[in-house]
């Protein structure tokens, strides 16, 4: 073992043992075992009490719903704006998108409530100018029951994300491989489908498990930019855990483990699939 990694290594011993004894301990009391309110009886009820509750069931879907269009935008998007700043060597364009991977996602849904809520910047704009004749005109894009806003926020901290993530990848590609696909007559399609997407899909494919996981668990936009009648299944969670009612206490645990396992589960899924397309290790 090198010197780096015994350095390294009580790093990963600390979190290791901080990770697993917090799995544990949320094992523990979703599994029933809380002594604090005098539940001693391990039982698998709380997780069917959660799993068969309609209100999680919606949550679950509102959740999906939201994480696979921020993710499905976030990577079609920010792999077009890769190839533009493939095309385009400007340093300050790659600074302009690249500024908003380092905002925190709580200070862009600020910025997105002061923007475009009913009463924000755009809808005084259009007020000011005669466009729109009340402020109540103006379109519900925030506290709305298809989560608009919550999409743009994670559209505006993602797609830059994406687009950095891809373009590491094309600046590596081996633009002989395209240079010989155009003198043999391939259309720029088919040399998209056939030499670039094989080269980028594993990392399309990690991209995807990282934004829908993130997007999907995210507390604190859904709470900023929510409607009250759709909530996602970290609210819903959050709802459990913060009841004056200590019994829900168990529930809220074993909901977040339900969302652990769902996104792993999703992640086990990418990558076996990922594995079957081209440019995975199944087919190379």
């Amino acid at each position: 073992m090198n010197r780096k990694k015994i350095l390294v290594l009580p790093f990963i011993l600390l979190n290791s043992v901080v990770i697993i004894a917090a799995l544990f301990k949320g094992l523990q009391i979703s599994l029933g075992y809380y002594p604090l309110i005098g539940l001693k009886e391990i039982t698998l009820a709380n997780f069917q009490q959660v799993l068969t509750d309609p209100f999680f069931q919606k949550s679950l879907v509102y959740s999906c719903y939201l994480a696979l269009t921020a993710t499905f935008l976030s990577l079609l998007l920010g792999t077009a704006v890769a190839f533009l700043l493939l095309k385009v060597k400007s340093s300050w364009l790659h600074k302009i998108i690249s500024l908003p991977i380092s905002l925190p996602h709580i200070i862009v849904g600020l910025m997105m409530l002061q923007l475009i809520s009913q009463s924000g910047i755009i809808s005084r704009i259009l007020f000011q100018l005669g466009l729109i004749q009340e402020i109540g005109q103006f379109p519900l894009f925030v506290h709305d029951s298809k989560g608009v806003g919550i999409i743009l926020v994670f559209l505006y901290k993602e797609i830059p994300y994406v687009a950095v993530s891809i373009l590491a990848i094309l600046q590596q590609i081996q633009l002989g491989y395209i240079e010989v696909a155009r003198n043999l007559g391939a259309s720029n399609t088919r040399i998209f489908f056939t030499i670039v997407l094989p080269m980028i899909q594993k990392t399309l494919a990690t991209l995807f498990i990282i934004l829908f996981c993130f997007t999907f668990a995210s507390f604190e936009v859904p709470y900023l930019l929510g409607s009250p009648s759709n909530q996602t299944v970290a609210l819903t969670a959050y709802d459990l855990f913060t009841q004056a009612d200590l019994t829900t206490r168990p529930l809220a645990f074993a909901l977040n483990l339900i969302i652990s396992g769902f996104c792993l589960a999703v992640t086990l899924l990418i990558l076996t699939i990922s594995n079957f397309l081209p440019g995975g290790r199944k087919t190379t």
